[in-house]
């Protein structure tokens, strides 16, 4: 095809329609950045091109298979004959295409950039054009929750480094589930937020690895005195250029070397959700939408949901804005309205330590300047009560009572009895006395989710109050989406987790085989066998299955130190030339050596 064409298109196009196409392929904005419309189609025509075709939808892939049999003689009229779809779906499909920069018109006739034109010609699969499937409007969530939830995030964030004490890290890097565990009891946060939280703090360049542990960075600092909206579009950024789903490899069943196609599934199943569409819905119908990605579409919602970018079930302001954003400055300036500044809270720890949540007001600041010593640890500013800095706060004229008082106030909670024993108060024997209408009983992790709802506090590690009626509690839970069972004798209220909330999709999926679209990327049998020349062409095969189809494997390994040892592993994810993954003897995650595995066989007969 003639890219002169295409530059002349491009060149056409205005400000809205380019800046689509910049947004879409990331390849644009790449520096040396193209400086006129020849160089925009020169970069557009060799770069990314696989990647664009994943944003795609069923209909413009039969589309394009169309057009690029055709050739010269493919107009909308030859296309809608030879596909037998009405128009407005033909249309619409040469419209998905021209978003992403592989078509364009020349007159009447479609051309493709030759990268997808030879693929699509290459590929003997044949699709019909059905038209958008229908997927039923979402339900928005209220403003309070968007903020809520965008709210906790950074809550999460600064509970986590404030203090600047190290994550203990794996040798083969990560953070190993045991620490995961600490953090997140520690936290109140479930292992999949921690998951996704920890790998956006290291992607935006918050946390990195020191040796054997990781640290906060100097640039934490700078970022924690920033308003809530920049730091939220820095986290958010980051997770729109992760090329792979913390939450999805998490699972000892997880697969799949890090590749651009869950960063794709990110921007096709957002992308598919503007307008209102429930984003459930889309991602039930994602083998429409985007079947060369739509395996991704689930785990793309969960993490979406954590962030923010979805609420309820509809992509949020926050959520249209990082589609539109050019940057994370500009996606900072449109979300400023929605994430604001949070109320100021202050944390006393048992170590004396006091960690501020939200923006720093004026009285904390007093407050803590009087009675602690500022420090700064490994880039961090933390707070720390000592005998020295409360008798200088003494000979400032505060009193223990009126620290107390002014300690109360900005934690709303009780101080620390350490805290107060340093602060001369006799305070024990004391006891705090609570109305509770309703008792629940329930595991610790389901008490975690249960206590941040309103209404509800902890009593004990599987006990949570309630000062409503024993049915308004049932009728809360229930909508909430917890199991629920009421005991009328007692008043008591058990709850178990969550309900999965099923999507049932229109249709069955029907798989694509579209090999061709993707080739420049090595299979995962090319993969094991760059790494390991010696296994046979079955063994290959049989392990490339396993990390392809998250199933168990036997192999037979030799150490290091020429120790030979046969393990069952389910594979987790690729770490260069090593394989990690869950070894059934150790009950763990280890990290094995292609080049060492000297047999492949079934796990079970």
């Amino acid at each position: 095809m003639d890219m002169l064409s295409f530059a002349r298109h491009l060149g056409r196009l205005d400000r809205a329609q380019l800046d689509e196409v910049r947004r879409v392929r990331r390849e644009a904005r790449k520096p040396p950045l193209p400086d006129d419309p020849g160089a925009l189609a020169e970069r557009l025509g060799e770069e990314g091109v696989a990647a664009a075709m994943r944003l795609v939808s069923r209909d413009a892939l039969a589309v394009g298979r169309v057009v690029a049999g055709l050739g010269s003689g493919a107009t909308v009229e030859s296309v809608v004959e030879v596909t037998g779809g009405d128009r407005e779906a033909v249309r619409a499909a040469l419209t998905e295409l021209r978003q992403v920069g592989v078509a364009w018109p020349d007159g009447d006739v479609v051309c493709l950039v030759p990268q997808v034109l030879e693929r699509l010609r290459r590929t003997t699969e044949r699709w019909e054009v059905t038209g958008r499937p229908a997927v039923e409007r979402g339900r928005g969530a209220p403003d309070g929750e968007l903020r809520s939830l965008a709210q906790h995030l950074l809550r999460s964030a600064y509970a986590l480094l404030d203090t600047g004490r190290p994550i203990a890290g794996l040798k083969n890097g990560g953070v190993g589930s045991k620490e995961r565990k600490r953090l997140g009891a520690a936290l109140g946060l479930d292992d999949e937020y921690l998951v996704l939280l920890l790998e956006l703090l290291f992607t935006a360049g918050l946390l990195a690895r020191a040796g054997s542990v990781f640290r906060v960075t100097a640039r934490y600092e700078q970022w924690r005195g920033e308003t809530p909206a920049r730091q939220w579009a820095k986290l958010a950024w980051a997770w729109a250029g992760l090329p792979h789903s913390p939450v999805a490899e998490r699972e000892p069943a997880a697969s799949k070397i890090y590749s651009p196609r869950v960063r794709s599934a990110r921007w096709a199943v957002l992308r598919a959700a503007r307008g209102g569409s429930s984003v459930d819905g889309v991602a039930a119908a994602a083998y429409w939408f985007c079947p060369l990605v739509h395996q991704h579409a689930e785990v793309v919602v969960r993490e979406a949901q954590m962030l923010g970018v979805v609420a309820g079930d509809v992509l949020s302001v926050c959520g249209q804005a990082l589609l539109s954003a050019d940057d994370a400055e500009a996606l900072a300036a449109a979300v400023a309205g929605v994430v604001v500044p949070m109320p100021c809270e202050v944390e006393v720890l048992e170590d004396l330590t006091a960690v501020v949540f939200g923006q720093l007001t004026v009285e904390a600041r007093r407050v803590l300047e009087a009675a602690a010593e500022s420090r700064v640890e490994d880039g961090a500013q933390v707070w720390r009560f000592t005998a020295a800095s409360v008798r200088a706060a003494f000979a400032r004229g505060w009193t223990a009572e009126s620290l107390l008082a002014a300690l109360t106030d900005l934690t709303r909670q009780d101080v620390p009895w350490a805290l107060r024993v340093l602060l001369g108060e006799q305070g024990r024997g004391q006891v705090r006395v609570r109305e509770v209408g309703c008792c629940l009983v329930a595991e610790a992790e389901v008490v975690a989710e249960v206590v941040r709802l309103p209404g509800f506090v902890e009593l004990a590690p599987t006990v949570v109050g309630s000062a409503m009626a024993p049915a308004e509690v049932v009728a809360r839970l229930l909508a909430e989406g917890f199991a629920v069972v009421e005991d009328l004798s007692s008043g008591n209220v058990a709850v178990r987790r969550r309900k999965p909330q099923a999507v049932d999709p229109a249709e069955e999926p029907v798989p694509v085989d579209l090999s061709d679209l993707v080739a420049g990327e090595p299979s995962t049998a090319q993969v094991v066998r760059g790494l390991n020349r010696e296994l046979s062409d079955e063994a290959v095969a049989l392990l490339a299955g396993a990390i392809d189809e998250k199933s168990d494997v036997r192999v037979d390994y030799v150490k290091k130190g020429g120790e030979f040892s046969q393990r069952t592993i389910t594979p987790i994810r690729w770490d260069g030339p090593f394989l990690v993954a869950w070894c059934h003897l150790r009950e763990d995650e280890r990290q094995f050596k292609v080049t060492r595995i000297k047999a492949v066989s079934p796990a079970h007969p």
